[in-house]
């Protein structure tokens, strides 16, 4: 075996989980009644497995949201609330949404959320993607102080501001 592993248990897993995360960093999630030694002989068997999903993923670009800095979130959350807040003062002019607040936050898998108290929240990374996508993602937090789904009419409303949504959606999943 050319890697090693984080070992992890968890009394809700059935088994034994093998994940190979952004960065090629191999987690071994096992229940309580599964012992150590039965883990190490199902790694060492599925390690071809796992050798070429680490290869995979390091071929693979890195992805924004996978790599974390708690220095790099203190140096950017500031730029990123600027962004955010003049963005939002250009792009809520044709919807008039009323926002209570607005929080940049360091988070691992989401890009923003809406709260049902009319609060937006964003990751701080947004700074670092495209205009065109930091857009799309505060329209879609915007879109969501109406509509806090994903039905046609949520949809509809980011169309006004965005109309090639879909295309950004996939390219969002690129960063």
């Amino acid at each position: 075996m050319d890697f090693s592993y984080t070992l992890k248990t968890n009394r809700r897993t059935r088994g034994v989980r093998i994940s190979v995360g952004a960065g090629g960093e191999v987690v071994v999630t096992r229940s309580p009644r599964i012992s150590i030694v039965q883990v190490e002989s199902l790694v060492t068997k599925r390690a071809d497995w796992i050798q070429e999903k680490i290869s995979e993923m390091e071929k693979r670009p890195k992805k924004i949201l996978a790599h974390f800095s708690v220095k790099e979130y203190k140096e950017f959350k500031d730029l990123t609330r600027a962004l955010v807040y003049e963005r939002i003062k250009v792009l809520n002019q044709k919807y008039k949404f009323e926002v209570m607040s607005i929080s940049i936050r360091n988070q691992k898998t989401r890009w923003g959320s809406c709260s049902g108290k009319k609060n937006l929240n964003f990751n701080y990374k947004l700074f670092f993607l495209p205009p065109e996508l930091s857009d799309y993602i505060i329209v879609h937090e915007l879109c969501h102080l109406k509509e806090m789904n994903h039905s046609k009419r949520f949809w509809d409303l980011v169309a006004l501001q965005v109309p090639n949504h879909k295309e950004c959606r996939k390219q969002i999943q690129l960063y």
